[in-house]
């Protein structure tokens, strides 16, 4: 199943709740309430815990909610940014796909990249090609997360983790922003 076809670049809806109890879960009441103050009201309306669902949202809206997290609960400090893009990405796994995580090898997911990507978002494309040893770089181009230094920063620790929550016992990455898009080169062992 891809994402459907549709002009403004969207992801999957579900991440809004899940994006406003990673808050939560690290910041406290406090913090979803600081972000919020920080976002316009449409921005923030879709990330109310009484929002109506919806499949798709604009990724503007994400852009939006983590612009707001950097300047506010997390001060601007990349370790806090860090923390929860991790804890964000734990929860948008869940319990069943953190276990088959845990026991896939990281290559099955480097392989199906490109295809999970399509699957939670409407646009962009993610291309991988391997490097020496336990390495690869992922390329991201046509999608907003390319053009925001906080997005490029988040995005790349969420592949990071998601590589580190299969069977290796560390992960690291850089990345960097340069006429192909963004690319991020991971290496675990």
């Amino acid at each position: 199943m891809s994402a459907p076809l549709v002009s403004e670049p969207c992801a999957l809806g579900n991440r809004a709740s899940e994006s406003r109890e990673a808050t939560r879960d690290l910041f406290g009441d406090s913090g979803v309430a600081d972000v919020f103050e920080r976002m316009s009201a449409d921005d923030r309306a879709v990330f109310l815990p009484n929002a109506a669902p919806t499949k798709w949202i604009p990724e503007r809206r994400y852009v939006a909610f983590t612009r707001a997290l950097w300047d506010g609960p997390c001060a601007q400090d990349r370790r806090e940014l860090t923390r929860w893009v991790d804890r964000i990405t734990d929860r948008g796994f869940g319990r069943a796909r953190r276990m088959i995580m845990s026991l896939a090898s990281p290559w099955i997911i480097v392989r199906r990249a490109g295809q999970l990507w399509a699957v939670e978002h409407t646009h962009g494309k993610l291309s991988v090609s391997r490097m020496e040893g336990s390495s690869v770089r992922f390329t991201l181009t046509a999608h907003p997360f390319v053009e925001d230094e906080v997005s490029r920063h988040a995005i790349s620790e969420a592949f990071r983790h998601i590589i580190f929550c299969c069977r290796v016992k560390w992960a690291t990455e850089t990345h960097a922003h340069s006429a192909e898009g963004l690319q991020v080169d991971l290496s675990w062992g």
